[in-house]
């Protein structure tokens, strides 16, 4: 009896897991989806400067730029980097008119 008892919590504990994760994925995917749907719906081109790139376990990215006069900080992911920028250079993003916070660089595959 206990050993059905084990084996029943294991395999809840297993499926809570399994399914946080899966909802985490979902989400992240969403958001990205959504940023991408704003940006599309009125967006400009500009530059901005690669403060810090990581390749390590996975691919991140910092980029500081300015429109309208206001300074922005970008943190983010980068999917191929084909001009093998790095710290320091410039770079090329999409942003919405609308939420100029939100970019896509020319790193991302929505670009």
């Amino acid at each position: 009896m206990n050993k059905i008892k084990l084996i029943l919590t294991f395999v809840v504990i297993v499926g809570i897991i399994v399914a946080a994760l899966y909802w985490i994925a979902n989400n992240a995917s969403k958001s990205k989806s959504d940023k991408l749907n704003l940006i599309n719906k009125g967006y400009g081109y500009s530059k901005g400067i690669i403060v810090r790139k990581k390749s390590y376990k996975g691919h991140s990215l910092d980029v500081k730029y300015k429109i309208g006069g206001k300074e922005y900080n970008y943190s983010g992911g980068w999917d191929s980097n084909p001009h093998n920028l790095e710290e320091g250079d410039s770079i090329s993003f999409r942003y919405a008119i609308d939420a100029p916070e939100l970019i896509v660089t020319e790193l991302d595959n929505g670009y």
